[in-house]
């Protein structure tokens, strides 16, 4: 059982009566299990982290299935048509700040077809700036990553940038990334004829070049070609028929394979399917569906049957079946929402939903008793009746099936699931959208039912997408209205829905500024609640994709953090640069944490508690910087030394730095890392001006260990032994590194 599963039982186990006493005694919102389960992060971040596995790469991700792919397809050319949240269904994250990654470029690469406007676009970039306009979700990224690769020689080192970043001011670093990726329409205040000029010289004197992908706005475009003097380039994607050949021969290497399956099809059936206004994205879910064929052969009417993009127009007939039919609207909306997860949570779903809608799922009422004077009473179908429909009946009613028994598995056990899916991909959005728009009471209901589906990552993952999906569905000023209501509210998985639903909503490229906006007030706001939601935010994939925008955010909250009013939102903080450490933002995150830690304010008080549990979950980078003697090895140092020396922070930095002894016990990369750090330590106890409490208390625990063969147990006992007699230490590693401050 994982760490979040251990402490939503815990929450269970304590009942509604101890939750209720605990809120009444900390003068706070109406409790619920989320509350207790804060508690005991809490708790985990502050004790000695030992419910942690003690192995050489521990990392704690309180972000589960951040942004969940449910059958979606995704990225540019490609596709991934994964079954839903309950399969740990992780899409590859899109970075929009910072390093982009080899995976994301190399798998743009793969079966990439050259759009018309691909060579005036290489021409354009000679000048070290490219306008590139063009529809969303038609393969701009993908291309633009192309792009840039190739004027580079194949360089894979490239950079996105926030669209937010001040132009005028921006220097690329000589020797970091040569291609840099800027997707949105920059501040319009540094679109002008002088800033862009003196951009391309830093450009050109750090050797590098930036793209900027516009929306396709002829408008908009008119007007930086009229005051910036220069050509954007319009991006229309490649023919069907070029994508469609890239794609299979990347995925088919072997030309008489490629032949043998195309041999397969019907005659005239790729004409009929390729047509003139697919994407990239639809062409490749094609070739996937006819290369996962396991026959070699690909029947029509069963491909016709599975493509998502042929998924909205039977959407209305759909409907149309199901209109005198609550049960099969109930199930159709929640397999919508949970396809992917359990048969028995999707039935208990449909059944919520049912109830939560008391009749406005019904098209035609039934007079009850004393209704209708005149009218012969007629006789209405018991809603409890055990027999009503069966699940085989309902899921052919909304053409979904039940595929075969799955094992998954969480961090603690295994568990068997029996996933429900439709048959067609993507026919859950297709179907969500089109009741969204065209029904506009449907929305409150939706919203009402989904809000109470309880703490469990499994359901608020897929409700997020929903509910970020929702805001594009929507649109206008109020898209994300229905997300602040969420932000706003008293309940932990509301707010927990928020985060979940701006990260999905961030994808879209219009609504990506909203977000950026509304977190940017929300983290000036007086109530906790909404700063908690942007704190959780910085925590999830949306920060891990713009890990500078994430701190800067975390660093106003941390400004304006009162530690007796604001616990919740520490916790949520610190559970936030746990996560942006661990997924890949080690330098940014302990570098600011090391600022914040010189600091006057509560930032100092902040970085102190923060920093026990990331030398715990970041290890594997703490000890590179040592045994390599990196730019952050003596500030590592300094760091450990002060948190040791700090009652409060004390047990749970002993508890890290026990656990990298544990470590080094079959890892000769830690053995090292843990005699350098010693070491380093050890020379408190012959310096005058230092305290060494903390270290003396530190060598005690290590030396009482109860593991003769515990690394540093050695080193502790005669460290200890020096100090009683007035004699430095020794070491027989850390005498070849260079002497820590």
């Amino acid at each position: 059982m994982s760490t979040e599963d251990e402490t939503a039982a815990a929450a269970s186990e304590a009942g509604p009566e101890a939750a209720k006493e605990a809120g009444a005694a900390a003068g706070d919102e109406p409790p619920e299990p989320g509350d207790a389960w804060e508690d005991a992060i809490a708790d985990f971040l502050d004790a000695s982290l030992a419910s942690l596995p003690q192995d050489r790469s521990v990392q704690f991700v309180h972000a589960p299935q951040a942004a969940i792919n449910m059958g979606a397809l995704s990225g540019g050319q490609h596709v991934g048509n994964h079954g839903g949240p309950g399969e740990q269904a992780g899409r590859r994250l899109e970075s929009h700040e910072g390093p982009v990654s080899a995976q994301e470029i190399l798998e743009a690469g793969a079966g990439f077809a050259e759009p018309a406007c691909f060579g005036a676009a290489l021409g354009e970039l000679t000048s070290r700036i490219l306008f590139l306009s063009g529809e969303p979700g038609t393969g701009r990224r993908t291309t633009a990553l192309n792009l840039l690769r190739r004027h580079n020689n194949n360089g894979m080192a490239l950079r996105a940038l926030d669209s937010d970043l001040d132009l005028s001011r921006w220097s690329p670093r000589r020797g970091d990334a040569r291609g840099c990726l800027l997707e949105g329409v920059p501040d319009r205040r540094f679109l002008k004829a002088g800033v862009i000029a003196s951009l391309r010289n830093r450009l050109r004197d750090a050797d590098a070049c930036l793209l900027i992908v516009l929306p396709d706005d002829p408008e908009l475009v008119r007007d930086l070609e009229r005051d910036l003097h220069l050509t954007v380039v319009r991006y229309s994607p490649p023919p069907p028929h070029d994508v469609f050949a890239a794609r299979l021969a990347d995925a088919v290497p072997d030309a008489a394979t490629r032949s043998r399956l195309l041999a397969g099809l019907e005659t005239d059936l790729l004409d009929e399917l390729l047509a003139p206004q697919l994407v990239p994205v639809q062409v490749a879910e094609l070739v996937t569906a006819i290369t996962s064929a396991e026959d070699g052969g690909t029947d029509a009417g069963d491909l016709r049957d599975r493509l998502s993009f042929l998924a909205g127009k039977e959407v209305p007939d759909l409907l149309k079946k199901l209109l005198n039919d609550p049960d099969g609207l109930a199930f159709l909306l929640a397999t919508c929402v949970f396809e992917g997860l359990d048969r028995r949570i999707v039935r208990d779903q449909a059944q919520r939903l049912l109830a939560r809608a008391d009749g406005r799922l019904d098209a035609v009422l039934v007079p009850r008793d004393g209704e209708g004077p005149g009218q012969a009473q007629q006789p209405r179908p018991n809603p409890d009746f055990v027999f009503r429909r069966s699940m085989d009946d309902l899921l052919r009613t909304v053409r979904a099936e039940c595929s075969p028994r799955e094992i998954r598995a969480t961090s603690g056990h295994d568990y068997a699931v029996e996933p429900v899916r439709f048959t067609r991909h993507r026919q859950a959005e297709a179907v969500l959208r089109y009741v969204w728009r065209e029904f506009g009471q449907l929305p409150e209901l939706l919203t009402d039912w989904l809000e109470g589906v309880g703490l469990d990552d499994e359901l608020t993952g897929a409700v997020g997408r929903v509910m970020g999906m929702a805001a594009s569905w929507g649109g206008g000023r109020s898209a994300l209205a229905h997300i602040q209501a969420l932000a706003t509210s008293d309940h932990t998985t509301s707010r927990k829905l928020a985060v979940h639903a701006l990260g999905v909503a961030a994808e879209d490229p219009v609504l990506a500024s909203e977000v950026k906006y509304r977190l940017d007030r929300w983290s000036r706001a007086q109530g906790w609640k909404l700063r908690w939601t942007v704190a959780h935010a910085c925590g999830t994939d949306f920060g891990a994709a713009r890990p500078e925008r994430a701190l800067r955010l975390l660093s106003r909250l941390a400004r304006e953090l009162d530690d007796k009013r604001d616990a919740k939102v520490d916790r949520v903080m610190r559970l936030a640069l746990v996560n942006l450490f661990v997924g890949g933002s080690q330098t940014a995150v302990f570098r600011r944490l090391a600022d914040w830690s010189e600091a006057d304010g509560t930032e100092a008080g902040l970085a102190f508690r923060t920093l026990p549990a990331l030398f715990r979950s970041g290890a594997e980078w703490f000890a590179e910087q040592l045994i390599t003697e990196g730019e952050f090895a003596a500030r590592t140092v300094d760091l450990i030394r002060r948190t040791l020396n700090d009652e409060e922070y004390f047990g749970a930095t002993a508890g890290a730095v026990h656990s990298w002894c544990t470590a080094a016990l079959w890892d000769d990369n830690y053995h090292a890392a843990v005699e350098i750090l010693l070491f380093a330590l050890a020379e408190d106890l012959v310096q005058p001006d230092r305290p060494a409490t903390g270290v003396l208390r530190l060598f005690a625990v290590l030396a009482q260990d109860e593991s003769p063969a515990l690394p540093g147990k050695r080193f502790a006992d005669e460290a200890l032994e020096a100090w009683r007699s007035g004699r430095a230490p020794r070491s027989t590693t850390a005498h070849h590194h260079r002497r820590m401050p």
